[in-house]
């Protein structure tokens, strides 16, 4: 067995994951403390986490923290800044005394002023400018170079609300907007909630509309006609034809956004995917277009997909797990699943984010809106799959996509609840049942999985592999087959994003064992040589569970001249939205700047 993977795992810091930094607009010395960071790396990465307060019932919960991280290494050092998301929610922290007694669930605090705002899941770079995302909230625009808040995206009014009736309404959207380099567009799609017909005592249901925006005008929307999220769309999947986006499996409907224990109804058991022809809204300019629906096997939480079809094909990949709930945390009543133990305070909040069943890479091809094949990588060590990252220059190539670098954060027993167990012991997407589960923990690994191989094949050769040599860890089956890395134990990889240059590298941020973070540097063509940098935080930067991320070659240091006064948004939003919600939703909105949308998709700004 190897060194690094026994059955007497080091337990895992649990106080790492919700620990936020202090803003330093001076920036912190990260160290280098093992291997050679490479002189020739440039540019800008940064990361997306949540701001953790005392109060939160969920991980998620509170504004966004931006870090920075500038990869020009300097005396052996690397610089990196962090900063909070200044919202409406910064400000009245501590400062509205109702706001106080008020406990965030997922993933907004729910108040007298209304919703929180949020921008703490994903990064966006719109042709230089860096924008904050989340599923709930408008997006907000952050200055790269200072890492301070400029202004939120659109007026409340511009937007599609989920829930009015408040200074600050729900505006329910996509955390993984996508911005088209083709047509200097920003694409994302909003939900409008109605009760659910027929069934008034589950979750709500939303309506939806493709959404637009150019960097410094009023928001268009087009409604599509005929389609009702259950959940949340979460990713919205684009490509040179075509604009795609799921009813994601952990149902964050908007009860659920507002904390309110309303049941959901199970999830369907496959991925189902809504497909709009572009040209309809771009070309026609149509004000609604209708969708066609696909579906194909397993639990999808994100995707990477080609932006060029291929012999008039969609390409993409399903990153699917079937025993997770990233919208459930642990709570003060829950018990650890296999121990039957209590769960201390410093647990609760942290979502239901590792799973009890491996992860599922599943390659789907799509033709004239129909799952045309499909092909699942499982590896049976490997748990838990989470963030991703590809090679950036690859989005645009006509050949498209050639690797997915995949993180999976392993198995790991005490994170999962008996709540979390019962909710997902019948899942019929399970692989594994009860009594092959592994009986210790499984450490993190992160994978490369070209896309030219056939992966039913590769999954049924590692099976064979396991068989065969039944005394090999199972983290570390498939060596000769696939460039991988398992992690020491006690140590889960967190985000992950690949630096398009050289040969290629990755930047990881590690949780470990001791009461500092640390991140790790990869070369892309030898994985399994393990890090060939690792850098040590100092504690003030301790950022706890960071998510997504985002490379810039270089940031731009001239301020945009978009921005909107929070306070006339505010004031729109309470004689506006009402109106518009419940009399006249669309007019209003779609009147502004009429034709905008109006242009070619092959007209590169």
């Amino acid at each position: 067995m190897e060194a690094n993977s026994t059955t007497n795992p080091a337990k895992v810091n649990i106080k790492n994951f919700k620990l936020s930094p202090e803003p330093n607009n001076d920036g912190w010395d990260a160290e280098i403390i093992e291997g050679t960071w490479p002189n020739n790396l440039s540019g800008y990465v940064f990361m997306v986490a949540p701001f953790h307060r005392k109060k939160d019932r969920h991980l998620f919960a509170g504004e966004g923290v931006i870090i920075k991280w500038n990869l020009k290494a300097q005396n052996d050092k690397i610089k990196i800044y962090a900063n909070r998301l200044r919202t409406w929610d910064s400000f009245w922290n501590g400062k509205l005394p109702l706001y106080n007694l008020s406990k965030a669930f997922f993933p907004a605090v729910i108040t007298p002023l209304g919703i929180s705002e949020i921008a703490n899941t994903a990064v966006v770079n719109m042709n230089g400018r860096l924008l904050l995302t989340a599923d709930a909230g408008r997006y907000w625009e952050v200055n790269p170079d200072t890492l301070e808040t400029i202004t939120p995206i659109g007026h409340f009014d511009e937007h599609i609300i989920s829930v009015p009736l408040a200074f600050f309404p729900l505006v329910a959207n996509t955390a993984h907007p996508l911005y088209d380099p083709k047509i200097d567009r920003l694409i994302s799609c909003e939900l409008k909630s109605k009760l659910r017909p027929g069934n008034l005592f589950t979750d709500m249901v939303s309506d939806v509309y493709i959404t637009y925006w150019d960097g410094k005008g009023d928001l268009e929307h087009c409604k599509v006609e005929g389609t009702v999220l259950d959940g949340t769309p979460h990713t919205v999947i684009v490509t040179e034809k075509y604009i795609m986006f799921p009813d994601m499996p952990f149902q964050m409907g908007v009860s659920l956004l507002l904390g309110l224990k309303i049941p959901p109804l199970k999830p369907y058991k496959k991925t189902q995917l809504y497909i709009v022809n572009r040209e309809e809204i771009e070309e026609k300019h149509q004000e609604s277009v209708t969708s066609r629906l696909i579906t194909f096997d397993g639990d999808s939480y994100h995707f990477l997909w080609n932006y060029y079809h291929m012999d008039d094909k969609i390409h993409c990949v399903a990153i699917q797990q079937a025993t997770i709930s990233l919208t459930d945390a642990l709570e003060e009543d829950d018990v650890k699943h296999f121990s039957g133990e209590s769960y201390s305070q410093d647990w609760w909040g942290i979502p239901w984010m590792f799973a009890f069943d491996p992860g599922v890479l599943r390659k789907v091809v799509i033709k004239d809106a129909y799952c045309q094949s499909q092909e699942a990588f499982i590896h049976p060590g490997w748990f838990s799959t989470t963030l991703y990252t590809a090679d950036p220059k690859e989005f645009l190539a006509k050949e498209g996509y050639s690797t997915i670098y995949q993180v999976y954060t392993g198995y790991q027993r005490d994170f999962i609840c008996r709540r979390q167990y019962l909710g997902f012991r019948d899942c019929p997407n399970r692989i594994l049942n009860d009594e092959q589960l592994p009986p210790h923990d499984l450490p993190s690994v992160l994978a490369k999985v070209p896309l030219d191989k056939n992966w039913e094949e590769l999954t049924q050769q590692i099976k064979k592999e396991q068989e065969q040599n039944p005394d090999t860890h199972v983290s570390h089956l498939g060596k000769k087959l696939l460039d991988f890395y398992v992690f020491p134990d006690g140590y889960i990889v967190n985000s992950i994003q690949f630096i398009p240059q050289a040969q290629g590298y990755i930047l990881t941020t590690i949780l470990t064992p001791t009461d500092y973070l640390e991140a790790w540097l990869f070369a892309t063509n030898d994985l399994s040589q393990g890090p060939i940098t690792k850098i040590c935080l100092p504690k003030k930067v301790h950022f706890g569970f960071s998510l997504h991320s985002e490379y810039f070659e270089r940031i731009s240091h001239v301020k945009p001249s978009y921005k909107i006064s929070r306070l006339v948004s505010d004031l729109r939003s309470i004689t506006k939205v009402p109106y518009e919600f419940f009399f006249d939703p669309l007019d209003n909105i779609r009147r502004r700047n009429t034709g905008n949308l109006k242009y070619s998709k092959y007209d590169v700004r």
